[in-house]
This record gives C-alpha cells, structure tokens and sequence, in this order.
C-alpha cells in the first residue's frame, strides 16, 4: 500500500502543477498588438464580438488552450482572442487620437501565426533567386472573411478541434 501512496502523491502534485500552468493568467491583460478582435468562439473565423486596440486593458474569463476569454470592462462586450495578442504587463497608448505603434502589426502577427514572418520570406527569396513568387504575392492580397472561412469549413464537413462548431 505504501508502495502505491507516495507515486500517486507524486503525480497529483505534477497534474496540479499542470492545471495550474495554464490558468495562472493575470486577472487583467494589455493588448499588444496594434488591433485584433474578441470572437464568438476561440477559433480565428469565430464571428467577431468586438475589435480591440493597443494598450486596452482587458478582464481576463476563462482560457482554452492558447486562446483567452476576455470582456473590456467599459462594455459587457466578451470574446475570445489568441494569447499572443496580449500581454501582462500595463501599456501606456500614446498622447494623441491614434493608437500607439507597435513592432507587431496584425498582418505580422497573422503570418508569424502562420510560421511564415518578413525575414522567413525575405531570406527564402534570396536563396531561390529563380523561383517566381508572382503566384504567392496574387494570393497575399486575397482576404478571407471569418464567415468564408467558417462556411469552408461547413462544406467539407471539418469540426476544428477548438472553437466548437464554425
């Protein structure tokens, strides 16, 4: 029996641990990117719930793997936003009408999303010198609505492991 007792301690305190990791988020959070949106659902083709801006200060709710449940304290506004957009550390928006830059946009942030950044791009660029990106820039500038994105994924009957239905 006490053979038994001291391995299942060990590993209640591992899983507890565990939990813990991923729900340690501060009770409020800054966004850190110049503009991104809370969605219905945690999913980046969830309707969009409400668009927030840098340095925005945020109430953290829940979380579901990498994506934060979060409502603006001035509106019952809730959504759900990926956790890289934000940050615990309070940011201070600039003095003026427009947001504060930031070093990431949200095209940049989509892409790193993507594995893909400017510098990945750049540097395959100068190594394949003979490669034609033509096809690649054409589709760069096409833009997909959640909604497309939702109804794609209804049509070819995908159920995204997080974000529930689209």
């Amino acid at each position: 029996m006490k053979r038994l007792f001291i391995p299942t301690l060990i590993l209640l305190f591992i899983i507890s641990l565990s939990d813990t990791a991923f729900t340690a988020l501060p009770k409020e959070m800054s966004v850190q990117v110049e503009e991104t949106k809370l969605r219905a659902t945690p999913a980046y083709y969830g309707a969009v719930v409400a668009t927030v801006n840098y340095a925005e200060r945020l109430i953290i709710i829940d979380t579901k793997g990498p994506w934060v449940k979060a409502s603006l304290p001035r509106s019952r506004a809730a959504g759900w936003l990926h956790i890289s957009a934000l940050t615990g550390k309070r940011l201070a928006p600039k003095a003026g009408s427009k947001n504060a830059p930031t070093s990431v946009s949200s095209g940049e942030l989509s892409a790193a999303e993507k594995g893909f950044t400017e510098q990945i791009e750049a540097d395959y660029r100068q190594k394949n010198r003979d490669v034609s990106f033509s096809w690649v820039d054409k589709m760069e500038k096409i833009n997909v609505t959640p909604e497309q994105s939702a109804a794609f994924l209804r049509e070819g009957q995908v159920t995204p492991e997080l974000g529930g239905e689209p």
